[in-house]
């Protein structure tokens, strides 16, 4: 699903949503909002008694991420995201591939992470992997896993929960493996090298990806909030979605020459996908 969810040009299905919404301009911001609570709420509970459906209005147009959702085997890339920065249609394809395509890698490969993997093509929860398959996952998930635990925040006696991390870890690494790797096709189709950017023509298209993939990643989180998402959040702070993602990458090491033993180019990587 690519910018909107269809339902939105569908005037019987959005009937259908807002039956029984009814607000008017003597209502205050409160009351209004409550009552669209109460009547989103009625409507779930109604579709409770009714087959299960890929009929879904729970998607936003406005939503700055792009999803995976593993009951229905999709991706959904909201219109929001098709923006500055992760996407421009100014922009080289080497910023565009390294920001919102490895964002859609991600997401892709949530599919075959620890929990992705668990559901079939149909949505449903089965085990459709052989034990050979699912042994080779298990051995190259604990690779990241014992890799991350090992980081210790800077200034902090925090590490990284390797475990529950896992899944955010697995797509972070797969992601931008696979974008590089539709960048590269995307070079060998065109037949040459994309144009240089003015002022920063010493950057070279496949450095320009993995610094399109960093740009994207910028934050910047109190001591208090590094906390809450070590403890909470599966996502790895940005520091390490990108650095030891890199260090993980060959190709990223051969891009900027990177010695060999060196962090960002160590002797041993984990790879999953």
């Amino acid at each position: 699903q690519v910018a909107y969810p269809e339902f939105i040009l569908d005037e019987e299905k959005l009937d259908q949503y807002y039956d029984g919404l009814d607000v008017n301009d003597t209502d205050s911001y409160s009351e209004m909002l409550e009552k669209v609570e109460r009547q989103k709420i009625e409507f779930w509970f109604k579709m409770l008694t009714k087959p299960a459906s890929h009929f879904d209005l729970e998607s936003s147009s406005a939503t700055v991420a792009p999803i995976y959702i593993p009951t229905t085997n999709s991706l959904r890339l909201p219109a929001a995201i098709l923006q500055a920065p992760l996407f421009h249609h100014t922009f080289p394809r080497a910023l565009n591939y390294g920001g919102l395509g490895a964002l859609i890698g991600h997401e892709i490969t949530h599919a075959f992470d620890d929990v992705g993997r668990q559901f079939d093509a149909n949505g449903n929860v089965r085990e459709w992997w052989d034990p050979n398959t699912k042994k080779q996952f298990e051995d190259r998930a604990q690779c990241v896993i014992n890799q991350y635990e090992e980081i210790e925040i800077p200034g902090t006696a925090f590490k990284i929960n390797g475990k529950l991390s896992q899944g955010e870890i697995i797509a972070d690494n797969g992601g931008v493996k696979q974008a590089y790797k539709a960048y590269k096709a995307y070079l060998q189709k065109l037949g040459r090298e994309e144009e240089r950017i003015k002022c920063v023509e010493q950057f070279s298209n496949e450095q320009m990806f993995f610094l399109g993939y960093a740009m994207v990643r910028c934050e910047h989180f109190t001591r208090d909030a590094m906390f809450f998402r070590l403890v909470q959040d599966p996502h790895p702070p940005e520091r390490y979605e990108v650095n030891q993602v890199l260090a993980n990458q060959p190709e990223f090491a051969a891009a900027f020459k990177c010695k060999v033993g060196s962090a960002m180019n160590p002797a041993k990587r984990c790879v999953v996908w």
